[in-house]
């Protein structure tokens, strides 16, 4: 689809593919439609294309700036095993580099064990419980 957008068109667009999180009706809202439902639902269909094209965009623009799975999984790893530093200020004013504390690294720990389900909290509950159901009156006719 090579046709040129309408302002509202382009403005529809932008709040869809971010703040309106593919709200069709709150983009359209926020574009100043005066029938937010109606041309919510025209652009989503006619615009298809175009929407395609930006959340392709986004994801490639942000898929450098996000951290993977895996990337988080070996952070949090080499910060268990004591293989990474921060920088801290000594009473002297100096700036130097240190292994990260023992407590974060426990927290690191527990929190690299949450992202691999190992610590699943299993509660059993028991009791009786009294149900009573109510039929009402009816009239046999």
């Amino acid at each position: 689809m090579s046709e040129k957008l309408s302002k509202k068109q382009q403005a529809w667009l932008d709040f869809y593919c971010s703040v309106s999180k593919m709200n069709a009706t709150d983009a359209a809202r926020r574009a100043g439609y005066k029938d937010p439902y109606k041309s919510g639902f025209e652009n989503s269909k006619k615009l298809q294309q175009q929407i395609s094209q930006r959340m392709k965009e986004l994801q490639e623009k942000s898929g450098a700036s996000i951290m993977s799975q895996q990337e988080l999984a070996e952070f949090f790893s080499n910060v268990t095993m004591g293989k990474e530093t921060e920088k801290v200020v000594t009473n002297t004013g100096k700036v130097v580099e240190v292994p990260v504390s023992m407590k974060d690294r426990i927290k690191t720990a527990e929190l690299l064990g949450k992202s691999y389900g190992m610590f699943v909290d299993k509660k059993e509950v028991s009791g009786n419980l009294d149900i009573e159901i109510g039929m009402g009156e009816y009239d046999d006719e």
